[in-house]
């Protein structure tokens, strides 16, 4: 995930902002009304008090607009709007080569103190190097919305608890292209009551499926998957047991595991770094201990 270069906050020099109406909201112009804030990155100053906010009212709501320049030459900015009686605030940063990027928390912290009682906030956010978007901060459930290289990518999150040990999470990523063609898609869900744990999940690239399934309890765990792509598929059960932290005995099923029918050459041969031997075992029983 990109963010900006970690100027320091002190070094932020505000910029003085205008702002302006869009009167749009007809069929001829295809714009909505809106308020367009601007402003020059070389006349931002530190002591200048009249570098801050820049303000309109506009049909019975007010936006407020704040950006600042860094020494190492990130930008960061904040737009906060009150309409019919609702805040919404948006935070977002560019780098030195103007490429939008993820505000840190900190460059959210600093551009918060700008307005009154600044609400969880919209902050521009990036899932991948290709793509960018915006998403929900803070709230419950969280949403981003990204656009990648051809793509469009929402991100749903939610989690309920009941202030004691038991919850449940559950979260959904799909990927469309830009005609609404469902690309990728992944589910996932998740309970926990206690020692007793139990979550499930389902994911599609293209043409191949991967489902999973996990279930705890106590010292004991055990997890399911199967994978299947076309006429070919792969399944998987894992028995485990945890007596500490460090020591993990584990039985493994994989029923669709089979040798190739001419097995595989070795060309070279080292002592040092020996090749890897395939393991075609239908069942294992393997012991893992962790060294400090």
């Amino acid at each position: 995930m990109g963010q900006t270069p970690q100027t320091d906050l002190d070094s932020y020099r505000l910029i003085p902002l205008s702002g302006c109406p869009v009167l749009g909201g007809d069929t001829a112009s295809g714009l909505p009304s809106g308020v367009l804030f601007s402003g020059r990155s070389f006349e931002a100053s530190s002591d200048n008090s009249l570098s801050c906010c820049g303000r309109y009212s506009l049909r019975n709501s007010l936006h407020q607009g704040v950006a600042a320049l860094g020494n190492d030459g990130d930008l960061i900015f904040a737009v906060n709007s009150w309409v019919s009686g609702r805040r919404c605030m948006v935070m977002g940063a560019f780098d030195p080569a103007g490429k939008p990027v993820a505000p840190t928390k900190s460059q959210q912290d600093w551009l918060g103190k700008h307005f009154q009682s600044p609400e969880r906030p919209i902050v521009l956010d990036t899932k991948a190097k290709s793509d960018i978007g915006f998403k929900t901060n803070g709230l419950n459930p969280n949403v981003g919305v990204y656009v990648g290289n051809k793509t469009i990518i929402f991100d749903v999150h939610a989690r309920l608890t009941d202030g004691s040990k038991r919850s449940l999470e559950g979260g959904a990523t799909v990927t469309t292209d830009f005609d609404g063609k469902v690309q990728d898609q992944a589910f996932t869900l998740a309970a926990k009551d206690g020692k007793a744990s139990l979550g499930a999940g389902y994911e599609r690239k293209g043409t191949q499926t991967i489902e999973t399934v996990e279930a705890a309890w106590d010292k004991w765990s055990l997890a399911g998957k199967r994978s299947r792509n076309g006429a070919s598929r792969d399944r998987q059960l894992d028995l485990s047991y945890h007596p500490n932290d460090k020591i993990t005995i584990k039985a493994s099923w994989r029923p669709d595991v089979k040798p190739p029918s001419t097995p595989p050459r070795i060309t070279s041969y080292s002592i040092a770094n020996p090749p890897a031997i395939p393991n075609y075992s239908n069942y294992m029983i393997t012991l893992e201990i962790k060294l400090p």
